[in-house]
This record gives structure tokens, sequence and C-alpha cells, in this order.
């Protein structure tokens, strides 16, 4: 008894918060009131919650990488194509071109996030202009590249993209994230860092290299979410505009902050995905009630402001509650 109750305390808030967004959905929109819409909503949570992962180390740390989005693109478009030129090129088929692509998926993008990685630690300039001057460069390699046709695969290719692998795929990947996070010397170190730097460099770790490995080892991450993104789709298209990659950088940043504010005592990568189905659910609810896409991002956006003034400044809330609680008492008395 007292291990269920335990659970429930640790999860409960990350599972019912989904939960009932989706019951309020389902008042709000009475055409998603079906098992395949809400099936639907888990399923488009998987890569971002696989993103919001490699995201989540940068952010505990205190890394803004707004280069993650440029390199999903970018290695979607390498990996997809050089995965059937090599499939072509050696008559292998689908079932040779899947392991192809998860390699050529995994390794591009740790070489772009090492690239990242590098340049801030050489450089030795904020995170936040390191990843916005690579950014840049990388969208314009998307626009290059393959006469800025970007990738496409027909469904024969799509296996990752389809029941049950999908699920067997993202499954593997919330264990390993999850391993890596809480039972490795890396996870270690970044939860130490994030949670107090002074100590931690006190203690051996070195947060400027630390950052520089955040940032190699979102990499992973991001080659994951092309992985799932190009199985899923089929397509990936050039970055269109200046900064034109960002918005999936604001996704997976509200995704952990959502997750991180509802995980409670639980599995953090549990908080992200429930964080990752809650921004569908925000997304889907906006939707419905008729606002253009372009009020979405200004909405998303006001929510990523709130949660981090809310995760990095909780101290501010504090003292609003300890002033509200004291008037209160004034008055009573």
């Amino acid at each position: 008894m007292k291990t269920v109750l335990k659970v429930i305390k640790s999860y409960g808030l990350a599972v019912a918060s989904p939960v009932v967004l989706m019951l309020l959905l389902l008042l709000v929109s009475p055409e998603t009131r079906s098992f395949a819409a809400v099936w639907n909503v888990i399923l488009q949570s998987l890569a971002p919650a696989v993103l919001g992962w490699g995201v989540l180390f940068n952010m505990k740390i205190g890394n803004w990488d707004f280069s993650i989005g440029a390199r999903i693109v970018l290695t979607t478009i390498l990996a997809g194509n050089f995965a059937m030129q090599i499939t072509t090129a050696l008559n292998l088929g689908v079932a040779g071109f899947v392991p192809v692509l998860i390699v050529l998926s995994v390794l591009i993008g740790i070489i772009l996030g090492v690239i990242v990685g590098a340049a801030y630690y050489f450089l030795q300039i904020p995170t936040l202009i390191v990843s916005i001057g690579l950014m840049l460069i990388m969208e314009s390699l998307t626009r290059i590249l393959y006469n800025g046709a970007g990738i496409h695969i027909s469904n024969d290719y799509m296996v990752l993209g389809k029941m049950p692998w999908n699920l067997i795929l993202f499954a593997v990947i919330f264990v390993f994230a999850s391993i890596l996070y809480y039972k490795r010397k890396v996870g270690y170190s970044v939860r130490a860092v994030g949670s107090n730097p002074v100590v931690a460099k006190t203690n051996g770790i070195n947060p400027k290299l630390l950052k520089a490995e955040a940032l190699a080892l979102s990499g992973i991450f991001a080659g994951l979410y092309s992985l799932m993104s190009l199985s899923a789709t089929g397509v990936q298209s050039a970055v269109q505009g200046t900064m034109g990659s960002a918005a999936a950088v604001f996704d997976a940043m509200m995704c952990v902050l959502i997750g991180m504010s509802i995980a409670g005592q639980g599995n953090i990568m549990f908080g992200v995905f429930a964080g990752a189905i809650v921004t569908q659910l925000l997304k889907m609810g906006m939707m419905a009630i008729g606002l253009p896409t372009t009020f979405n991002k200004v909405v998303i956006g006001v929510f990523v402001v709130i949660f981090m003034v809310g995760s990095s400044r909780a101290d501010l809330f504090q003292k609003l509650g300890a002033k509200l609680r004291r008037k209160k008492d004034e008055v009573n008395a």
C-alpha cells in the first residue's frame, strides 16, 4: 500500500495534468471525442518528448541553446539523403535503409552537437550568442545543400514511424535518457551544477566543460528526434526565413518547463513526456477555439516565459505568497 501511495504521490500530477486538459478539450471540441483523437495526441508527443530530454540537460545546467532546431533540420536532410544514397548504391532495400538511417542520424546529430559545444568552450562567449550564430549558419546550409530540396522518402521507408516500432523506439530512448540522467556521471554532474554551481565546483566539477558536454549530449537527442520525425512524416524541408527553426526550440523548452513543474518526485523524463502531451493539447485546444497559427505561437511564447520565471525565480512567488499570508493574518487579527 505504501508503495502504491508513493507512486501516486510521485507521478500523480504528471498523469493528472494531461488527463484534465484532455477532458477540458473534449468539452470545448466535440469532434475530438474519440479514442483515435486521444491516441493521435499521444503519438504526436513522442518526438517532442525526445527532443525535450536533450534540451533538459541544457536547461538544467543553464545553457540557452537556440541552435538545436537548425541542427535537427540539417541532421534530417543530411542523414536522410546519405541513407538513401547508400541504400541505392548497395541495393540494401528497406531492411538496410533503417539501420543506416539510425546510425547516420545519431552520428550527424552528435557531430553537430560537438561543434556547438566546442565553439562555446573555445570561444568563451555565452551559449545564447554562440548558438544563435551557429543556428543562422546551419539554417543557411539547409537551403544550400541539395539545392534546398530537403529530403523526401517514400512510405515504404517510414518503418520506424509506424506501430509498433515507433513505441518500441520511444521506449528504448526513454530508458536510455533515464539511465543517462540518473545513473551516469554526466547526469549526476548536470543535476549538481543545476542545483548549486558553487558547491559543484568545489567538488571538482568543471561547470564550463560540463556545459560544453551538455551541448554535445543534446546532439544525440536531436539526431533521434530527426530519426523519429522523418520516419513519421517522410519529409523535411529546408529552413525558410531567418530563425525559422526557432519554433522547435520553444516547443521543446515548453515541454521541459511544464515537465519540470509537474514531475514532482517522479522520473523527470516521464514529466517531460507529460509536458509534451500538455503542449500538444494546448495547441489542439487553440485550434479548436479558432485561434490562428500565429496566435498559437504567441500563446506558446507566453507560457514559456511564465514557466521560465516560475522555475528560475521561485523566490518571487515565495515572497508574494508570504506577503499574502501576512495580509490575511492581519485581516483575521
